[in-house]
């Protein structure tokens, strides 16, 4: 008889340990998925061909997620809605990019994953833009799985934060588009010529029409050619990657594009020792510089231009360097396609980054004048003067005042004087 109760006490457990077990299973689901992604991410071979998310069109729709920090309470998002209809595209918000209930994120790092989930697995959603940054895009990706844009790819916007989504779909072989968000929208007496070039160049990018970046001469460029996949982004996201299945692989042809925001000058020096030390600087192709904005503690440092510091590292390199790209946490900010295959030329003229394309070339933009009829039509009279500005960019003329918007918009230049236009589209 003490067989069957023998029997009885083991199956008892068994029983419990399969509820343990199944407890354990739920309690762990987040990292078992961050476990399939870093898998997927890793098994992606550098040599696999990268997908290109298809551009838009009139009359698609474009997911706008919340990743990071919540909003402001004065957010116009009805402004930003009709900004976007009047692209041409229909607007669908996240069910929870408003919310307001965390001390400092837009809602749970579930929920926020949920809705940037739904984005990406909805069908009818043609590219996903972050409203704004902050912190806290990398609290999503072990909850995230973001291998479905492989099989249907979509345009992910933003830049600042959303600097890890990047680097995540870079490594899994997909571009996506670094480019200003609806937070940085600016409407009426707000809206400066250099916010309409931000704004402008993200619509051309969405729309496949932007192609190409001439950037003005800088003492600190180092000229020469090179070619490689653009990677990159905000600085201190980029050096909190390096371990991580999000690091860009530098194993294979990179040109590294760097910009930051509000450090300490001492800071900014250790992340290029980071940089330097990890091997990855010594694997790039080229770099190039975008915007350094607010940085602190110069007086401190000694050292009162941040251009400065990333020279020392950069410029011994023996590779081609381009200060003054206008990407980053000021206006202009263009639009940049990372993981997008690039062609670097730096000469004493100036420095080029053009985006390699297949097939015939594209329109450069909309025509001059329907853009401008059409701008001018719907908004004020500063609105139309700067977007008449802006068309001369992409004519390649000349004026006063495109003289003096492009000087303001060189900061990095030092008050050199310029003698090429600082945005073309080809």
């Amino acid at each position: 008889m003490k067989y069957p109760f023998l029997l009885a006490a083991l199956l008892l457990c068994s029983a419990n340990l399969a509820a343990r077990h199944s407890d354990t299973d739920t309690l762990l689901q987040p990292d078992t998925l961050s476990l399939r992604q870093s898998d997927a991410l890793s098994a992606q071979k550098s040599d696999a061909p990268f997908v290109r998310p298809p551009y838009l069109r009139p009359g698609d729709t474009i997911g706008i997620v919340t990743p990071a920090r919540k909003l402001k309470e004065k957010a116009d998002t009805a402004k930003v809605r009709e900004r976007f209809e009047e692209w041409g595209l229909k607007v669908k918000f996240g069910a929870h990019y408003a919310d307001r209930e965390q001390p400092y994120f837009a809602g749970t790092d579930a929920r926020r994953a949920a809705d940037l989930q739904a984005m990406i697995d909805d069908p009818g959603v043609k590219a996903v833009v972050s409203y704004q940054g902050g912190y806290g895009s990398v609290r999503l990706l072990p909850l995230l799985d973001l291998t479905p844009l492989r099989e249907q790819p979509k345009w992910i916007v933003g830049f600042s934060d959303v600097t890890m989504l990047h680097m995540a779909l870079g490594r899994l072989g997909v571009e996506s588009l670094h480019a200003t968000m609806p937070g940085k929208f600016r409407f009426g007496a707000d809206e400066k010529p250099e916010a309409i070039v931000s704004d402008e160049s993200l619509r051309s990018a969405l729309f496949g029409r932007w192609t190409r970046i001439d950037a003005a001469a800088h003492p600190l460029n180092v000229s020469g050619t090179a070619r490689g996949r653009l990677a990159g982004g905000n600085l201190s996201l980029l050096c909190s990657a390096i371990g991580t299945p999000e690091q860009p692989d530098f194993d294979t042809p990179t040109v590294l594009f760097i910009e930051e925001i509000g450090e300490q000058m001492y800071r900014l020096d250790r992340m290029m020792q980071q940089l330097e030390r990890s091997g990855i600087l010594a694997k790039c192709k080229a770099v190039l510089v975008g915007h350094f904005t607010d940085m602190l503690g110069q007086k401190h440092f000694g050292v009162w231009d941040p251009c400065d510091i990333i020279a020392a590292y950069v410029r011994p390199l023996g590779i081609p360097v381009v200060f003054g790209i206008p990407a980053g946490h000021e206006d202009p900010n263009v639009a940049l396609y990372m993981g997008r295959e690039v062609a670097v030329t730096v000469n004493d003229a100036g420095a080029k980054r053009r985006i390699l394309t297949a097939g015939p070339p594209r329109r450069t933009f909309t025509p001059v004048r329907t853009l401008r009829r059409s701008l001018s039509a719907k908004n004020s009279r500063r609105r139309a003067r700067a977007c008449h500005i802006f068309t001369i960019f992409v004519r390649g003329g000349e004026c006063a005042a495109a003289q003096a918007l492009r000087r303001r918009a060189a900061g990095a230049a030092n008050g050199m004087q310029i003698k090429t236009p600082y945005y073309v589209f080809s």
